[in-house]
């Protein structure tokens, strides 16, 4: 296992290397890809993943989080060229996945919006030939393309992920596994059996892992989840861990959604801490 988070994304060589004192001291071997990698050349793209493996550092991620259900003809030709840069230049970087949304039919084009379209099969079926359309054609050996579960759509639970992957069948397709989003009703109070369920059932089509605890608000009208500090939520952690440890030995793993370093650094901490009671551990930089 890699620990990163979502902050530490640099854009340069440079940037890359500067990087490597704050890595180390939080032991973080993980980063994601630049935002910007879309307008990086073949080039540039080679460069910067040659770099970075020689850094001993893994670039587990890219994400493009625009809606690719969208309606609009034009917009949607648009969205889908870029994102298939996206997914050429993740592979001649080295990066092991580019990741996005289902995306919705919600008129404010938002694409983690709820919209009753979402959960349907003719969702499904549409967005089937949109990852098909992705992926047609590029010759993909290192990256993956990987959809994250999210409650506003079909791709929620472990038996509708696992399904649908099924239903694509392409080797280089898979899930950009957060248990964080997986939660329910059913499971917000047993995790545990939500875990092993989803690693049952999803453990060889991971991509790549984010790492994220959740309190219940219940002074808010309706469901909501608050992501928290590692520990301070429902999270079974321990056994999160340890199944993330059954995967591919640099399969990398993310916090994110906080706005300073401190938290990430107390995040990082609490980790650690936890994957050491575990009995594994994430892999430094030089490893």
């Amino acid at each position: 296992m890699r620990l990163g988070c979502t902050l530490f994304a640099p854009s340069t060589i440079e940037e890359l290397r500067a990087l490597c004192d704050k890595l180390d001291c939080y032991g973080l071997s993980a980063i994601i890809a630049p935002r910007q990698l879309e307008h990086f050349t073949e080039d540039e793209a080679i460069a910067y993943g040659e770099e970075a493996r020689k850094l001993g550092i893994v670039i587990g991620e890219a994400g493009f989080w625009e809606n690719l259900l969208t309606d609009d003809a034009d917009l949607r030709a648009s969205r889908m060229k870029r994102f298939r840069t996206v997914l050429r230049n993740a592979e001649l970087m080295g990066c092991r996945s580019t990741n996005t949304l289902v995306g919705t039919k919600h008129p404010s084009d938002r694409p983690l919006f709820p919209d009753a379209y979402n959960f349907t099969e003719a969702c499904k079926a549409e967005f089937r030939e949109i990852v098909l359309r992705a992926l047609d054609g590029i010759d993909l050996k290192v990256s993956k393309y990987g959809v994250e579960p999210w409650y506003t759509s079909f791709f929620y639970q472990p038996e509708d992920i696992r399904a649908f992957i099924d239903s694509v069948d392409h080797p280089r397709f898979g899930v950009h596994m957060d248990q964080g989003n997986m939660i329910s009703h059913a499971s917000f109070y047993d995790t545990t059996s939500m875990i092993e369920r989803t690693f049952k059932l999803l453990a060889d089509k991971v991509v790549s892992v984010h790492i994220k605890d959740i309190q219940w608000e219940g002074a808010h009208f309706g469901l909501r989840w608050n992501e928290v500090y590692i520990g301070e939520g429902t999270m079974d952690l321990t056994s999160y861990l340890k199944k993330i440890a059954t995967l591919d030995a640099d399969v990398t793993c993310y916090c994110e959604h906080f706005a300073e370093e401190r938290d990430y650094a107390v995040n990082f901490a609490r980790l650690h801490q936890i994957a050491k009671r575990a009995g594994t551990a994430f892999l430094p930089r030089s490893a």
